[in-house]
């Protein structure tokens, strides 16, 4: 499990990741409410939230592109710089009481763009760093410092908001941005430098990487399946699911702890995704995916706060689980100067279906109910799964297969 970490360069990657993912997770409940003490405005705050998204679903594709045509140790050593100055500039803003609306719109764009270019090379920097083989012990352990740094962030964004204000929470997720720098800089220059045969211009890549994704069936059928589960399943949960814990539940305490419930269990798998090589990986996350769909049906009911718990233990292992093993498969399947861009189309899917599925989940509850939505998700969650599972190319993608050349199409 800790064999990654035997490597010098990816033990660096890692220190600076696990501090970066701490500060990432301290942000957006301290930046929402520094917007309602600013202008108590729910519609600022929409803004301020649409501003540092914006610029991740516009851009993910060019920021693929990027990284697998620069060094992505440079592009990624770049962005935490402009991040951390976004961010720092944010918390000196509040702190000094200067802070204007239009201000905090722009700085958020700018740590968008930042993340939009970071993302994407992140996941390709780590097939340099780890041998194939070990790719997904690394992954695993990726997950389980970002699980455990959220839960860590979470109660510390709290009191650090309560006790001294939102600024300086901020300033310690642009501190953070520092210390990844610092980290990377200390990566050798040759490493993920620019790729060899990677011509033309960005928009070509762009097209290039599209093309290289649409040629591989399993790979544009797994991209649908993410869309569709964050469309359908994912978001009702994340707008309905508070509504009935207010509603029937006892309040925010009940919501917690069933999202604390959900942060344990990514905990949990990030150890077991470690150790679990499924022979045909697109099948296991396809199953595991399943493990979503007790919790829309239980909400629907709705049941206790111990059975509500229970399934956001399983939900949490399946979003992690699904997420490694996802990430791998592209890492080993896939030559290594198309990893950034076939990730930044997975991200791009994710990323517009997740907000389009929010959208839709408040209108389509009061038109229908909220019980008939929730059993919807549900329901999707089974039969998105089961379609996908009809593919043969799902099957023909085996672990055993760790040279790109070597995948079924």
């Amino acid at each position: 499990m800790f064999s990654p970490l035997a490597a010098r360069d990816f033990r660096r990657y890692y220190l600076g990741q696990t501090a970066s993912s701490f500060g990432d997770s301290l942000t957006p409940l301290a930046i929402a409410f520094a917007v309602l003490h600013l202008t108590g405005s729910p519609i600022d705050l929409g803004i301020v939230v649409l501003s540092t998204r914006l610029p991740i679903v516009l851009l993910t594709l060019l920021g693929g592109a990027a990284g697998d045509r620069f060094s992505r140790r440079t592009i990624m050593l770049v962005t935490d710089l402009v991040r951390f100055g976004a961010h720092g500039t944010t918390a000196v803003l509040l702190l000094t009481g200067t802070a204007q609306l239009w201000m905090l719109v722009v700085l958020q764009l700018l740590a968008g763009v930042g993340s939009a270019f970071f993302n994407p090379a992140a996941v390709g920097l780590v097939t340099s760093l780890v041998g194939r083989e070990s790719l997904q012990a690394a992954n695993s352990l990726i997950s389980i410092s970002r699980s455990t740094a959220s839960i860590l962030a979470l109660g510390a964004a709290g009191a650090l908001v309560a006790l001294v204000g939102p600024g300086w929470a901020i300033l310690v997720d642009a501190l953070t941005f520092l210390v990844s720098a610092a980290f990377l800089h200390r990566l050798p220059r040759a490493v993920a430098a620019e790729r060899p045969g990677s011509t033309g211009g960005l928009l070509a890549s762009i097209g290039d990487g599209l093309s290289q994704v649409g040629r591989r069936t399993w790979l544009w059928v797994w991209m649908v399946h993410i869309a569709a589960g964050n469309a359908l399943v994912i978001s009702p949960i994340l707008v309905l699911g508070p509504y009935v814990a207010d509603q029937h539940l006892g309040g925010a305490p009940a919501w917690s702890a069933i999202g604390t419930a959900y942060a344990a269990g990514g905990l949990a798998a990030g150890v077991i995704s470690a150790h679990w090589r499924p022979a045909r990986p697109m099948v296991a996350a396809l199953l595991v995916f399943l493990l979503i769909a007790p919790l829309p049906a239980l909400l629907a009911l709705p049941a206790s706060v111990w059975q509500l718990t229970v399934a956001g233990i399983a939900a949490g292992a399946e979003l992690v689980l699904y997420n490694v093993i996802q990430t791998t498969a592209v890492q080993r399947h896939l030559p290594e100067e198309f990893v950034a861009r076939a990730t930044s189309v997975s991200m791009l899917g994710a990323l517009v279906a997740a907000p389009l599925g929010m959208g839709l989940a408040g209108p389509a509850a009061a038109f229908f109910g909220t019980r008939p939505v929730l059993i919807a998700g549900a329901a999707t969650a089974v039969l998105i799964t089961a379609v996908t599972l009809l593919v043969p190319a799902v099957w023909r993608i085996r672990d055993t297969s760790t040279s790109p050349t070597a995948e079924k199409r």
